[in-house]
């Protein structure tokens, strides 16, 4: 803190080193409180001893005035000084950094070992139930980020930031299909992941599109039209979610999947063409009444197999990249019509996936 106050560090490097602290010390005694201890790690011993001599060289970095009479004994501590002070920029940065990733690194080693002792702990000390115990943590995680990309998009939403909201959306469907998938493969099904998905569902492919869809009809109409629109649009997302998770998990859907929907309906938000209200009110009330339909849909892994489905693989991908890359506002997107080529794209799967023959495992 004082080598902060001196302006011989910066405040971000200062926050991540005192937020581990404070977390090492959480950590300390909440496992206190089950009877657990936390050891010391070999990275923590690492950290101090390069902290120390670290904070003892920034104490060189800023010049002060000398006394003209040094005492002999301090003659080799002022040369040293001297030396120090005359460092380039670079070299101070690298030390700071260097501590930093140690830093970081050490934060990572005691985080292992706290979450799997307390995974044991709770598991009554057999490790395979504790291994099941962790596995489920990755695909929660990932189920927790796809919900608060929906939280955030409807704020950036609400802000008029468009493209933040849309692609915060676009990433919350991606990491919607990557959740479940890893599930599967890890076997890390949970009630309480079930019940956090279904909420991330709710939030990210109903509220944060139909908070879209009234900021941008509220620029054209009154306030009223675009809260119409956007609760008829939640309500068709909500029935459809309500009903999924009645029915389970098949190798059909019962109405359009609402990632998809959602996908939708913020590309025609963003789009410069699809986004006028003449274009934009019929998109968003058929993807609504697709999505409360009874159309059976084939499910998206399984579409996947499909020659169809592969013919429109590297198209799909090849937009999607565009788009985030154009919602990032990058140079290399420019001029290029990725939102409403995706758009195209993933219609063809609306349109197509119904007349698909029924899925036989065989």
């Amino acid at each position: 803190m004082p080598l902060l106050q001196i302006h011989a560090i910066t405040a971000f490097p200062v926050f991540i080193i005192l937020s581990r602290e404070f977390v090492i010390m959480a950590m300390r005694v909440m496992s206190a409180k089950n009877g657990l201890i936390v050891p010391a790690r070999f990275s923590g011993k690492l950290k101090t001893g390069l902290t120390l001599p670290v904070c003892g060289i920034l104490l060189a970095r800023i010049p002060v005035p000398v006394s003209p009479h040094i005492p002999l004994l301090l003659q080799p501590l002022h040369s040293v000084i001297l030396w120090v002070s005359h460092w380039p920029g670079w070299a101070f940065e690298g030390l700071i950094w260097s501590m930093v990733a140690v830093t970081l690194w050490s934060l990572i080693d005691y985080l292992k070992d706290y979450v799997w002792n307390q995974a044991l702990h709770k598991a009554h000390g057999r490790e395979d139930k504790a291994k099941q115990r962790l596995k489920m943590w990755i695909p929660n995680t990932i189920t927790m980020l796809n919900l608060l990309c929906g939280v955030f998009a409807s704020i950036y939403a609400f802000n008029g930031n468009f493209h933040l909201a849309v692609l915060l959306v676009i990433l919350g469907t991606l990491l919607d299909a990557l959740d479940g998938r890893l599930a599967r493969k890890l076997d890390a099904f949970s009630k309480f992941g079930a019940k956090l998905d279904s909420k991330a569902d709710y939030t990210n492919f109903g509220i944060a599109p139909a908070v879209v869809i009234f900021c941008l009809l509220s620029t054209h109409f009154e306030w009223y039209v675009g809260f119409i629109v956007g609760a008829v649009y939640y309500a068709s997302v909500h029935y459809r979610l309500v009903r999924f998770d009645k029915g389970g998990h098949s190798h059909y859907f019962e109405g359009l999947p609402s990632p998809v929907g959602a996908g939708l309906v913020v590309l025609a938000a963003i789009s410069g063409y699809l986004s006028q209200p003449a274009i934009f009110i019929p998109i968003v009330i058929g993807l609504a009444a697709l999505m409360a339909s009874r159309i059976s849909y084939l499910h998206l892994d399984i579409f996947g197999r499909k020659k169809f489905a592969k013919f429109l693989s590297i198209p799909t991908v090849t937009f999607l990249t565009l788009t985030i890359l154009h919602l990032l506002k990058l140079d290399i997107a420019t001029n290029i019509y990725a939102y409403e080529m995706l758009f195209l794209v993933v219609s063809m799967y609306v349109v197509a996936a119904p007349f698909f023959k029924k899925y036989s495992p065989q």
